[in-house]
């Protein structure tokens, strides 16, 4: 019994790992056609960047493994889920901003005119498109797939941050302040998820939205608006 057990166990982990594999392996590739051949394209091929591969691991979860949605951390959403995603999505910004205020940054580099339909756009791509489908494939899939191998959460959490990375790799400059933001941030959302034990990716997804709408629309605006 005991050995018939330890074979399941080596068989979840060898599945778990090809899983994240070919989900990694799949983005980047999806990521590389649509920097080539979409450049000048618009918004568009960055909505079907995102769209399809939730579209592809949605398919897997239900047909293929014939698990609930709920099995990928997507469940019922609460008035709690939002007021604290916002919040989450705040503080991330916040400590996003800490080094760059202390090293005196300019920030007038960043500043944007206010436009409604851009704002409105930015807001739907934000929370819609890259805030739900990074949490669904990040922490909804690879992170429970690297639990499934790893039984320490630390060691999962500096997976989840370095296939992180490693995903934004052809869209970064690699620069010390990109990797901090990037790995403070999976940081955090890895760390709620684990303490709130809800199994919801929910919040997460509304704080990745919200910290990514405060980023790209709110301090933009927001600088413009002070000068």
């Amino acid at each position: 019994m005991e050995k018939r057990k330890d074979n399941l166990e080596s068989i979840n982990k060898k599945r778990s790992g090809i899983e994240i594999i070919a989900c990694v392996l799949g983005m980047a590739v999806l990521t590389v056609l649509m920097a080539v051949f979409g450049a000048d394209a618009g918004l568009l091929p960055g909505v079907a960047a995102y769209w399809i591969p939730c579209a592809a691991l949605l398919f897997y979860v239900l047909r293929v493994e014939k698990q609930p949605l709920s099995s990928a951390g997507l469940k019922s959403i609460r008035a709690r889920h939002v007021l604290e995603g916002m919040c989450l999505g705040a503080g991330m910004f916040i400590v996003q901003q800490i080094p760059l205020l202390l090293m005196k940054m300019d920030y007038s580099a960043y500043a944007m005119a206010p436009d409604a339909v851009y704002i409105v756009v930015m807001l739907f791509y934000c929370f819609f498109c890259v805030g739900f489908a990074e949490e669904l494939i990040f922490r909804g899939f690879l992170l429970k797939r690297t639990l499934d191998i790893f039984p320490q959460k630390w060691v999962c959490v500096g997976l989840n941050t370095l296939l992180f990375y490693l995903i934004h790799w052809f869209t970064m400059q690699h620069t010390f302040g990109e990797f901090y933001n990037l790995a403070t941030n999976t940081v955090i959302l890895c760390i709620y998820l684990f303490r709130k034990k809800e199994g919801t990716i929910v919040p997460l997804i509304i704080a990745h939205g919200f910290y990514d709408a405060l980023t790209s629309v709110g301090l933009p605006v927001f600088v413009y608006l002070l000068k």
